[in-house]
């Protein structure tokens, strides 16, 4: 016979592990953020991804990568985007460098995903757990002699 409480201990174990797991693993993702660069001359604009940096700040460095957001930057990877505006020599041109996403949104958001999945998951097994649990005590119980 298996022991109801060993096997649940041993669930409840390998899915605090699962759940430890999952949290050490996505930080990892989202350590290396990429950085844009607009470029924007007159009505028309540009967002290049600019270089990966490897000394990034989780990594012990200074991030380096909004320094190459220049107007000389964006005349060379589109030498087209002030053509037809002004004198066509960049003085037009306004540079603004931004990270795709922030630690702070990416965990609002996946911790919002994990309490929802986690509730949905508890939602969905609890019938079956309840007639587990509603057999295992019907088989526990012996009829009394009369």
């Amino acid at each position: 016979m298996v022991n109801f409480k060993t096997s649940r201990r041993t669930g409840l174990l390998l899915l605090l592990s699962l759940l430890c797991l999952l949290t050490v693993v996505q930080p990892t993702y989202a350590a290396d953020p990429i950085s844009f660069c607009k470029c924007v001359c007159g009505q028309k604009y540009r967002i290049q991804a600019l270089p990966r940096d490897s000394q990034h700040p989780i990594f012990g460095g200074a991030s380096k990568a909004c320094v190459a957001c220049t107007k000389q930057f964006c005349l060379d990877s589109v030498p087209e985007i002030c053509l037809g505006v002004g004198t066509g020599e960049g003085d037009e041109l306004t540079t603004s460098c931004f990270e795709r996403d922030s630690y702070k949104d990416q965990f609002i958001v996946y911790l919002f995903l994990s309490i929802t999945f986690g509730l949905l998951g508890f939602a969905g097994l609890q019938p079956f757990v309840k007639g587990l649990w509603q057999r295992q005590q019907q088989r526990s119980y012996a009829q009394m002699p009369l």
